[in-house]
C-alpha cells in the first residue's frame, strides 16, 4: 500500500479537504443554528430549509452541483458571462484549485444539517438565567457568548467535529459524480482509490489495507479530539 504511487498524493489531497471542510462546515453550521434559533419572522422557513440538503441522495445532490460548474450550460457560468466577468465559459471542474473548491461547497452543502440540528438543540438547552445573569453583570455580546454559549457547546461541537472528519476522510459519493478524482488525481481522496482497487483492480488485499488505514487515522483523530476538549476544559475550570 505503501508502495503505489497513488498513496502519498492521495493522502494528501485527503488531508487538504478535510481541513477546509471540517471548520467550515462546523462554523457555518453554529451560525446557522445561532441565527435560526432567534424568534423573528421567518425563522420556521429557514429551519425548513436547512433539511433539504438532507432529503436529497447524495449522488442527486453530486450531479446537480455538477450541472451548476458544467463548462458547456451550467448556470455558473452563465451568470459570470452575464455580468461580463468572463468572456468565455471556464471548465471549472477541469482545474485543480476550483474542483476542489466545488467539491468543498457540496460537501459542506450536504453536511449542514446534522450539525446545525445538533447546534440548535444544545442552543436551546441552555437555561436563558445564564444570560439574564451576565446582562445584570453589564457583559457584552461577545464575552456571554464565549462564557456561555460557546462553553456550554463545547460537547456538541466535538461530536459535529468527530462526525464531519469522519465524513471527510471516507467522502465518495461527491468525487464520484462531480469529478472522478480530477484533473490529475488532484481530487482522489483515500476513499475513491480505496473504491478503485475493490472494484475496479479487484485488489481485495490492497483496498482492506487502505480501509484499516483510514480506520486507524479516523481513531487517531477522534482520541486527539478528547483529548483536547479534556484539557480545554481543565483550563477553563483553572
Amino acid at each position: 500500500m505503501f508502495k503505489t504511487y497513488y498513496f502519498l498524493g492521495s493522502l494528501r489531497s485527503t488531508a487538504i479537504f478535510a481541513a477546509m471542510s471540517i471548520p467550515t462546515i462546523v462554523f457555518a453550521s453554529l451560525g446557522i443554528a445561532l441565527l435560526i434559533t432567534r424568534r423573528f419572522r421567518g425563522a420556521g422557513f429557514l429551519q425548513w430549509l436547512v433539511l433539504i440538503p438532507w432529503a436529497i441522495p447524495l449522488v442527486v445532490s453530486g450531479t446537480i452541483w455538477k450541472w451548476i460548474f458544467d463548462s458547456a450550460y451550467g448556470v455558473f457560468n452563465d451568470i459570470l458571462y452575464r455580468l461580463g466577468l468572463i468572456s468565455e465559459y471556464v471548465p471549472w471542474v477541469t482545474l485543480p484549485i476550483p474542483a476542489m473548491l466545488i467539491l468543498l461547497l457540496a460537501f459542506t452543502w450536504v453536511m449542514l444539517p446534522m450539525p446545525t440540528l445538533l447546534f440548535m438543540a444544545g442552543i436551546q438547552s441552555i437555561p436563558q438565567e445564564l444570560y439574564e445573569a451576565a446582562w445584570v453583570d453589564g457583559a457584552k455580546a461577545f464575552s456571554t457568548f464565549k462564557s456561555i454559549t460557546f462553553t456550554w457547546l463545547r460537547p456538541i461541537m466535538l461530536i459535529n467535529v468527530i462526525y464531519t472528519t469522519l465524513m471527510a476522510i471516507w467522502s465518495f459519493d461527491l468525487i464520484y459524480t462531480i469529478t472522478q478524482g480530477g484533473p490529475a488525481d488532484f481530487t482522489a481522496l483515500i476513499s475513491f482509490y480505496t473504491y478503485h482497487e475493490m472494484f475496479t483492480f479487484l485488489d481485495f488485499g490492497k483496498a482492506s489495507a487502505l480501509s484499516i488505514f483510514v480506520l486507524i487515522i479516523g481513531i487517531i483523530l477522534i482520541y486527539a479530539y478528547f483529548k483536547a476538549l479534556r484539557i480545554g476544559a481543565l483550563r477553563l475550570r483553572a
